[in-house]
């Protein structure tokens, strides 16, 4: 049997931060050994644990850990990377990987100095459709891929019922990098990134168009421009149902993939989707350092980080008014 790998989770103010304990919980080989918040909310996840602490600093100097969860802000989070990955503890952050590139990037940093895993959580990556999707416009089932289309929302944090602790930094735009463009438009740059590569510039308009409280943006839109071809994203905080057309969608030049009520569709036809060798983030993070494997797709922090530089370029453009590049 595999020696038993340690977890520790740093940070209870992600609101899926449960969902990832759930699954560890699951996982054959994993011990739930200590968590760190400062929030009430420690009393919620402090018998689940073998011991708790109001400070993650402390957390990590006292356990010895082989695997962290960092489910903080989007700030607090990549400093927690920063230092556990130089303490020798692989990481698994859940989306989206920082609030800005720089972050991004000492955070890479930090992966490539320790040699240890790195590894952003996207709940996107979990839909059984994507790997497929991907595939098959790789291997040219749909031609040269010109234009991708995808959408991702709700009608708001607090409207869909968010613990005041996760809206609280969500709504702020220096702990967040922004405010749906952040939250939702990360997705769409992500899956941007990995399937059509990385833009020449990005355009975008964002605001706060239907919130009577004070937000960044509840709605973004963001256009992205490459050599042949673009990628039109939604992030959206605003929108109260949706119109349940095709999302997302990619047009190439001899056909389209599409999904579709969950259903993955090419020019028109359903496509049978394989089963995944893994489930959820959990037993492919345990996987990956137990083999040594990187983390592919957009579970790589490499793309994550790209997707941030995106980011950045659209919230610049959002300010400019211009087509900006991605640094």
């Amino acid at each position: 049997m595999a020696q038993e790998v340690r977890v520790g989770v740093a940070g209870l103010t992600h609101g899926h931060v449960w969902g990832l304990i759930d699954a560890w919980s699951k996982v054959e080989g994993a011990k739930l050994v200590a968590v760190a918040d400062e929030t009430p909310l420690l009393d919620k996840a402090r018998d689940r644990f073998e011991k708790s602490y109001t400070d993650w600093r402390e957390m990590l100097a006292n356990e010895k850990l082989d695997a962290l969860v960092v489910t903080s802000d989007n700030v607090e989070s990549s400093e927690i990377t920063v230092q556990a990955l130089h303490k020798g503890i692989p990481c698994m952050v859940e989306k989206a990987m920082a609030a800005n590139a720089f972050d991004a990037e000492r955070m890479l940093t930090a992966m490539h100095e320790s040699g240890k895993t790195l590894m952003i959580n996207w709940p996107l990556a979990w839909a059984p459709w994507l790997g497929e999707l991907q595939r098959r416009m790789a291997d040219g089932y749909i031609g040269q891929p010109f234009h991708l289309r995808f959408r991702n929302g709700h009608q708001g944090p607090k409207e869909i019922g968010c613990d005041e602790w996760f809206v609280g930094w969500l709504y702020d735009e220096t702990k967040n990098g922004g405010g749906a463009i952040a939250d939702f438009g990360s997705y769409g740059a992500v899956l941007a990134r990995w399937l059509m590569g990385m833009p020449e510039t990005v355009y975008c308009i964002r605001g706060n168009f239907t919130k009577d409280y004070p937000v960044s943006d509840d709605h973004a839109v963001i256009l992205l421009k490459y050599p042949h071809g673009t990628a039109f994203l939604e992030g959206t905080w605003a929108t109260v149902g949706f119109d349940g057309g095709p999302n997302p969608v990619i047009h190439g030049k001899t056909g389209t993939l599409s999904v579709q009520g969950g259903d993955l569709i090419l020019t028109g036809q359903k496509v049978e989707v394989p089963e995944p060798e893994f489930k959820n983030p959990a037993e492919y993070f345990l996987n990956c350092i137990r083999s040594g494997k990187q983390p592919e797709g957009i579970l790589s922090p490499e793309l994550s980080a790209d997707a941030c530089r995106i980011l950045d370029a659209a919230i610049k453009s959002s300010k400019s008014g211009c087509a900006e590049r991605p640094m």
